[in-house]
């Protein structure tokens, strides 16, 4: 009897080890299923646009799977990009804290650790990470690149033009669009105190740093023209509508400044030239009005109708209701027309002049850096029926 028993344990033994492994693939199995359902779950929520909720399936998906560096890296990306800075927090400093962790994999998570922090707005916690990690050659671009964020998010612009300089290789030709931005910023800083020829000065700087700056040349322009350098003031003008093909809204401003007698030839020239350059409703509507003023309503309807035929806008529609009003001999017609008038006028009013070609951000009023994605010098007139 004992030694049939004898025999038999080995077998238990077998058997006890097969269903422990069945037991633990079927978990492992379950586990599985439950990580693919919520994959897919989070595919199907993006195909419908339901953010969200794909999120909340990836989280899902991420918690289910087997802990990793990487896993745990993109559920904190997760979370900061749907605004839950706290758990990204949380989670980025438990991983950074990781003693079993390569050194590349710690530099990756307090990288991500000064970008939840930046989220937060804590920016004096993100700069005390950063400033160790833009030493470390393999994280110094990343480093750099989010402590110019800091910095300029602090309106701290001496400390960004020293990281911009001093990693200007590793940041590479894009900088110089950012690095001329902020010394238009310390030129601003100069007007604002009264030096204006330390201003001029950073602006030409600004200029040689990044050829194909707007901002800088129409910064400067604006000098000029307060110093009577008009001149000077249009070449630059005249430059902007050159480099941007959007910008006659912006320029239209200076020209009207630097062409004090409406009444000067010079003035209607440059106002054709700035409409041949960017094609500008507004400077169109300006022309109309001076050609109506200098040589009559029948020219500037004239004029008015060949701005039509290039585009079709409500600013061009609204000239020409003001042009039929003014003309009309029945009083009743001339009522009728400038209702019909103030009513367009209104919607464009309403509407936003200026677009961000990056993320499409819009507003009323220009930035030099976008509001939303923070991109510099990426806004421009809007177009379309309601634009420039």
């Amino acid at each position: 009897m004992f030694e049939l028993l004898f025999l038999l344990l080995p077998i238990a033994a077998a058997y006890g080890y097969y269903m422990g492994q069945m037991t633990a693939r079927s978990k492992k199995q379950q586990s599985k299923n439950n990580q693919n359902t919520n994959y897919l779950r989070g595919v199907e929520y993006l195909l419908d646009n339901r953010k969200d909720q794909a999120v909340d399936k990836f989280i899902a998906y991420l918690n289910e799977k087997d802990p990793s560096f990487e896993s745990a890296v993109a559920l904190g990306n997760l979370f900061r990009k749907r605004g839950e800075v706290d758990k990204a927090i949380a989670l980025h400093e438990k991983l950074s804290s990781d003693e079993e962790l390569e050194d590349a994999e710690h530099e990756i998570s307090q990288i991500e650790l000064a970008q939840d922090f930046i989220s937060a707005g804590l920016l004096d916690r993100a700069e005390e990470i950063l400033v160790e990690l833009v030493e470390i050659p393999r994280q110094r671009k990343s480093a750099a690149t989010l402590l110019l964020k800091v910095y300029e998010r602090e309106q701290d612009f001496d400390k960004a033009i020293e990281v911009a300089l001093s990693y200007r290789s590793e940041l590479g030709d894009a900088v110089s669009k950012q690095l001329g931005q902020y010394y238009c910023q310390k030129a601003n800083d100069y007007k604002l105190k009264g030096m204006k020829q330390e201003a001029i000065a950073a602006y030409r700087y600004a200029l040689e740093i990044f050829k194909n700056s707007l901002r800088a040349r129409l910064e400067l322009a604006d000098l000029y023209i307060e110093a009577g350098k008009l001149k000077e003031a249009y070449t630059l003008i005249h430059e902007v509508s050159e480099l941007d093909s959007h910008s006659g809204l912006l320029c239209l401003e200076y020209v009207r400044r630097c062409f004090p007698n409406k009444a000067d030839p010079n003035y209607r020239f440059a106002l054709g030239d700035l409409i041949r350059r960017t094609a500008s409703s507004e400077a169109m509507v300006e022309l109309v009005r001076v050609i109506e003023q200098t040589s009559g309503y029948k020219d500037a309807e004239a004029e008015l109708a060949s701005c039509l035929k290039e585009k079709t806008t409500l600013k061009l529609f609204s000239a020409l209701m003001g042009l039929r009003a003014r003309e009309a001999t029945d009083a009743n017609n001339a009522e009728t027309i400038q209702q019909i008038k103030s009513y367009v006028d209104a919607k464009i009013a309403a509407s936003p002049k200026y677009t961000c070609h990056n993320c499409g951000f819009e507003s009323k009023m220009m930035f030099w850096q976008c509001p939303s994605c923070r991109k510099w010098e990426s806004m421009h007139t809007k177009g379309g029926l309601d634009g420039d």
